[in-house]
């Protein structure tokens, strides 16, 4: 190979790895404001047997779950509160729950990404495919006005599992569930 052979590869070479840290790193930058907190007020409006104690049994990955859901059927998904920058809604009972087998950004060797659990190194298509929507809604079906940030120790990363009901399962795309419990793993 002539030297200016190996200096061109070299440098596509170089020119790649940064196209993978900046890939990782979005165009939008971090947030510097506190995430919103719950009240007191707000956090009373969910139901009081909403947070369960153990893990319950039967509990499916999410993406395994879009497979085969329907809306209206009873379903228990586990994975972790991540999947967007803001997987946790700040003023609504609304999460982003991502399958447990889909890596986040802190596992890239050369990713310093400020929100790892955003999983911004997948595909749009990957995310898409092993993400829902969980909702704790009213007895009118309407997200609940809070947010369910550090309630229970829920943060973005941590492993929950989620009883609830279909609401909406549009195929690889969309899987909505009303959540009726919600089981938080511990570190």
């Amino acid at each position: 190979m002539t030297l200016m052979k190996k200096m061109l590869l070299s440098l596509a070479v170089a020119v790649a790895s940064v196209g993978v840290v900046v890939g990782c790193d979005t165009d939008q930058p971090a947030t510097t404001a506190s995430p919103a907190q719950p009240t007191a007020e707000s956090a009373a409006a969910l139901p009081s047997t909403l947070f369960l104690k153990k893990a319950p049994e039967g509990a499916v990955e999410v993406a395994a779950a879009k497979k085969s859901v329907k809306p209206g059927d009873d379903v228990v998904v586990r994975g972790r509160v991540a999947g967007s920058v803001d997987p946790l809604a700040p003023n609504r009972a609304i999460l982003t729950l991502l399958d447990n087998g889909v890596p986040t950004c802190e596992k890239s060797p050369m990713d310093k990404c400020p929100t790892p659990w955003d999983a911004c190194c997948e595909s749009r298509e990957t995310l898409q495919a092993s993400t829902a929507t969980i909702q704790i809604v009213d007895s009118g079906g309407k997200p609940i006005k809070t947010t369910l940030r550090g309630l229970n120790g829920i943060e973005p990363m941590k492993e929950v599992t989620v009883v609830g009901k279909v609401r909406d399962a549009g195929g690889a795309n969309t899987l909505v569930i009303d959540a009726t419990g919600v089981y938080v793993k511990s570190s």
